[in-house]
């Protein structure tokens, strides 16, 4: 199994090849494939988005001296955060056996290939890169990317990556809500996803993507009792007062 683990972006699958045709007037018809067998082959075939640096880094002076789940070069994290993700990223691991590793960087100031041996990645290995590096059109890219061990397709689909990326690692929810919270809600969201062997995640779970949402539905307690603009008439008519007491 090969991982671009030097690569901030997800490894790209072969192209599905096309089924053959049927002959015509075979008296035998195709075996009978369940609907959840059909859902996975299909989303194991969806494409993936390109990679974006082909440029392969190998710089283990920039790996810590000690053992760590998250390496945080860009400081998106505060120490407390990091403590507390290593431990979760720990848990993980003795409770399904995956590796999920967190690698923050700012490309091409990166362990890179290092980190391969560092962690001892395997085929159920994940490593989420972020990095919040320019696109080919200069635009902020999106922070997020995973790579992905071969071993774990069948867990967590191609689409639940993209899907992942696109929700947590675009540039309006980072700015709204900083790249900690990002990448924290990514992580607790493969957590979710992993232990949970009934999920089956192709999608972030609402409960992740909008928490207020999936407590409350679509109107939160907060909006039905004081309304969409809390306040917005508490202080009608003071200006009144103050001249009736004050002159105008």
């Amino acid at each position: 199994m090969a991982l671009a683990l030097a690569l901030p972006a997800l490894a790209l699958l072969p192209p599905p090849h096309p089924l053959p045709a049927c002959a015509s007037g075979s008296p035998s018809a195709p075996p009978a494939v369940g609907r959840r067998a059909l859902l996975r082959t299909a989303l194991l075939l969806a494409p993936l988005p390109a990679v974006a640096r082909p440029e392969g880094v190998n710089k283990p002076e920039l790996l810590p001296p000690f053992a760590t789940n998250v390496i945080d070069l860009q400081r998106f994290l505060t120490t407390g955060q990091v403590k507390a993700i290593d431990k979760q990223l720990a848990d993980l691991e003795k409770a399904t056996g995956v590796k999920l590793r967190v690698l923050c960087q700012s490309y091409p100031e990166t362990p890179g290939l290092a980190i391969k041996e560092y962690w001892k990645l395997d085929e159920r290995s994940i490593v989420m890169v972020v990095d919040k590096g320019q696109s080919k059109g200069g635009n902020v890219a999106n922070i997020l990317n995973f790579n992905v061990g071969e071993g774990l397709k069948l867990n967590l689909p191609n689409q639940f990556w993209t899907r992942l990326q696109s929700t947590f690692g675009n540039n309006f929810f980072v700015r709204d809500n900083g790249e900690d919270v990002a990448i924290t809600r990514a992580i607790d969201t493969i957590d979710y996803c992993l232990r949970d062997e009934l999920a089956y995640c192709t999608d972030v779970p609402m409960r992740f993507k909008d928490p207020s949402r999936a407590m409350y539905g679509d109107q939160d307690p907060a909006t039905k009792m004081f309304g969409s603009q809390p306040g917005k008439d508490m202080f009608t008519g003071l200006t009144s007062g103050v001249e009736k007491v004050f002159g105008p």
